[in-house]
C-alpha cells in the first residue's frame, strides 16, 4: 500500500470538518456528501492503479462508492430541492454510511501499513 495513515488522514480532513460542520445546520448540502463520496473513490482509484494485485477489499470499497454515489441523487436530491422536513434525517443517514466508508478504509491502511 502506497498512502500511509497520516497521509489518509490530511487529505480527508476538509471533508469530515465539512460534514461535521454540516450537521449542524437546519439544510446541510447535499454536495457535501457527493464530495466526500469522490475523494474516496479518487484515493481507491489511485492505490488500485499503484497496486500490481487484486486486492478484494479495494474492490468491495470501490463498488460501494459507486452504488453510494449513484444512489445519492435519487431521492435525496428531490428532498433537498422540494426543501422536504425529512431531507436532515435521510442527510444524517447517508453521513453515517460516508463516515462508514472512511473508517473501514482507514482500518485496512492501518492493517496494512503494520503489516509491513
Amino acid at each position: 500500500m502506497s498512502i500511509t495513515i497520516e497521509d489518509f488522514d490530511e487529505k480527508l480532513k476538509p471533508i469530515k470538518k465539512e460534514l461535521f460542520d454540516g450537521e449542524f445546520l437546519k439544510t446541510p448540502s447535499i454536495y457535501s456528501l457527493e464530495r466526500a463520496g469522490n475523494t474516496l473513490l479518487s484515493l481507491v482509484k489511485q492505490i488500485r492503479e499503484q497496486n500490481n494485485e487484486f486486492d478484494p477489499w479495494l474492490h468491495s470499497l470501490k463498488m460501494d462508492l459507486d452504488i453510494y454515489l449513484a444512489d445519492l441523487g435519487g431521492e435525496l436530491q428531490h428532498d433537498y430541492d422540494r426543501g422536504n422536513k425529512r431531507y436532515k434525517g435521510k442527510w444524517t443517514t447517508e453521513k453515517r454510511k460516508v463516515v462508514g466508508f472512511i473508517s473501514r478504509f482507514r482500518q485496512k491502511i492501518l492493517e496494512k501499513q503494520t503489516a509491513e
